[in-house]
C-alpha cells in the first residue's frame, strides 16, 4: 500500500475531499488519520496533530515523528487490515511533516492546495464566540474554549527569538493569520522545488469551478482510477464544513494600513512563487 498526502492551510474542503477520496476504487481516504473523516471512529493512522509545531521548528524533529508514526513499517502494518492500494491522508500537519514523509517513502506524492489569501484570512479569523473550525489564530483578546485551546497547541507560530516572534504580541489576529498563510504556503511551494513533480499544487478556487476536474487531478496524481468521481463527490456533499459564525472581519479594504501592507507583502511573496 502506498501512502500519499494532501496538505493546505485548512479551510480548503479537506474533510469533504477525504470523504470523496475514500469512495474511489482502491483508495482509502483519511482526514487527520480518521478514515472517511469519521472522527467518531478509531483513527487508522497514529495521530500527529500535537506534533505539528515541533515539526515546523525542526526538520530533524519532523523526521523523528515520521519514523515513529508514518514510517514504511508503520504503514505496512496498518495495510494488513485494509483493502486498497492507496492510502491518502488529508491534513494540515502534512505541511510540516510532508518533506520527511516524501523522503521516507520514495513512491509517495503530495497534493498542495493553496487558497487565496483574503478569503483564507477572513474565514480563519475568529473575533468572538466559539469557533467550531479553529484553523487560524483568534483575536488575542478572545476567550477560548477548552477545545480551541487544545487545537491551538498544535498550530504553528514563529520560533522563539525570531523577528516574527518579537513582533507577534503586537500583531492583530488578521496579521497572525496572514503570517500563517504565508508560512504554510511557503513550505508547500518549497516542497515542490525539492521534490518536483511528486508535488502537485492546486488552487482551491478550482474546486468550486469544477469539482470533478479537481478530484480527477488528485486521482491522476496518486494513480487512482478516475471512474466514479461524480458519485464520490455526491456521497461526500454533506461533509462540506460550514463556518457557523460566518466571516467576522471585513474585506481587505476595511483592514488597517498596517494589516494591508502586511497582506500585500505576503501575497507578493507567495504569488511570485506560484
Amino acid at each position: 500500500m502506498q501512502l500519499h498526502l494532501i496538505a493546505s492551510t485548512g479551510r480548503t474542503a479537506t474533510t469533504f475531499l477525504a470523504r470523496a477520496i475514500d469512495s474511489l476504487d482502491g483508495a482509502i481516504g483519511c482526514h487527520e488519520g480518521y478514515r472517511a473523516a469519521d472522527k467518531d471512529s478509531t483513527p487508522i493512522l497514529p495521530l500527529v496533530n500535537l506534533d505539528n509545531r515541533q515539526a515546523f521548528y525542526s526538520q530533524e524533529a519532523a523526521r523523528r515523528i515520521v519514523a515513529e508514526k508514518r514510517s514504511p513499517t508503520v504503514i505496512a502494518e496498518i495495510a494488513r487490515s485494509l483493502e486498497g492500494s492507496r492510502l491518502i491522508d488529508v491534513a494540515y500537519y502534512n505541511v510540516t511533516i510532508g518533506s520527511a514523509v516524501l523522503e521516507a517513502h520514495p513512491g509517495a506524492k503530495l497534493v498542495a492546495i493553496i487558497r487565496q489569501l483574503e478569503p483564507f484570512v477572513r474565514s480563519a479569523t475568529a473575533m468572538s464566540g466559539e469557533d467550531l473550525l479553529p484553523v487560524g489564530w483568534p483575536d488575542p483578546a478572545k476567550d477560548l474554549t477548552a477545545r480551541e485551546r487544545f487545537i491551538e497547541m498544535g498550530r504553528i507560530r514563529p520560533a522563539k527569538g525570531s523577528k516574527d516572534d518579537q513582533d507577534w504580541a503586537a500583531w492583530s489576529a488578521i496579521m497572525r493569520n496572514i503570517w500563517l498563510w504565508r508560512e504554510t504556503n511557503a513550505i508547500l511551494l518549497r516542497m515542490r522545488e525539492i521534490f518536483g513533480d511528486r508535488v502537485l499544487v492546486l488552487p482551491f478556487e478550482e474546486l468550486h469551478g469544477s469539482p470533478e476536474n479537481f478530484l480527477a487531478s488528485i486521482a491522476r496524481h496518486f494513480g487512482i482510477p478516475e471512474t466514479g468521481i461524480a458519485a464520490a463527490l455526491a456521497s461526500a456533499k454533506e461533509y462540506r464544513n460550514q463556518k457557523t459564525t460566518g466571516y467576522q472581519i471585513g474585506p481587505v479594504a476595511e483592514w488597517t494600513n498596517e494589516e494591508q501592507a502586511f497582506y500585500e507583502a505576503a501575497a507578493n511573496v507567495i504569488g511570485n512563487k506560484l
